[in-house]
């Protein structure tokens, strides 16, 4: 179900967004907000990693090489 909103917009946005076609403004809008969700989101979690990585003890390359060795060894049939 569509929504109708007002909002503000900067003089440099608008500038843009008037040049579109009527029909395809929505759209424009819906996609760039669905864009910056996925992206916020993503850069949240980065955040998050970072954050965690900062916290946790340095692993060396070699104990996570043998992980990865015995964990596919584990698993084949």
């Amino acid at each position: 179900m569509a929504r109708r909103v007002n909002i503000m917009m900067d003089e440099d946005s608008w500038r843009v967004i008037r040049k579109l076609p009527r029909g395809t403004r929505s759209r424009a809008v819906n996609a760039a907000i669905r864009e910056w969700s996925r992206t916020s989101g993503r850069r949240d979690a980065s955040a998050r990693m970072d954050a965690l990585r900062a916290r946790l003890p340095a692993v060396e390359t070699d104990r996570i090489v043998r992980w990865i060795r015995e964990e596919r060894e584990r698993r084949l049939p």
